[in-house]
């Protein structure tokens, strides 16, 4: 998975855009179809000076796109809590895709 991670109005520390990428890489591995990953870093625009980080993932690939914001006072607990909430959608993602490939079978009643 290609992954970028951006930083709004200054660049993101090299510790963080590691984290990140390591992370939202692994989602990567749990379905494949998933090609791109964007993640954005910036503070948080409600309460500007107040020091919490947003962190916004856009991940997309092969028609799907999966979303996921939040927001703490630590960097790497914002892109912690992104990566929570990407996994029940990627987990959700996988089950559609299984299940449409493997439909299972028609029950038949029979007539007694």
């Amino acid at each position: 998975m290609d992954v970028a991670v951006l930083g709004r109005k200054e660049t993101a520390p090299e510790a963080i855009r590691a984290l990140a990428q390591a992370k939202v890489a692994k989602l990567g591995r749990m379905a494949p179809v998933l090609e791109r990953a964007e993640v954005r870093l910036s503070e948080d625009r409600d309460a500007p000076g107040s020091g919490r980080t947003m962190c916004e993932v856009t991940i997309t690939g092969h028609g799907h796109t999966l979303r996921a914001k939040a927001g703490a006072y630590d960097a790497a607990v914002a892109v912690d809590k992104v990566v929570d909430k990407l996994e029940h959608q990627v987990e959700r993602l996988k089950g559609k895709l299984v299940g449409r490939s493997q439909p299972r079978r028609a029950r038949t009643l029979s007539k007694a």
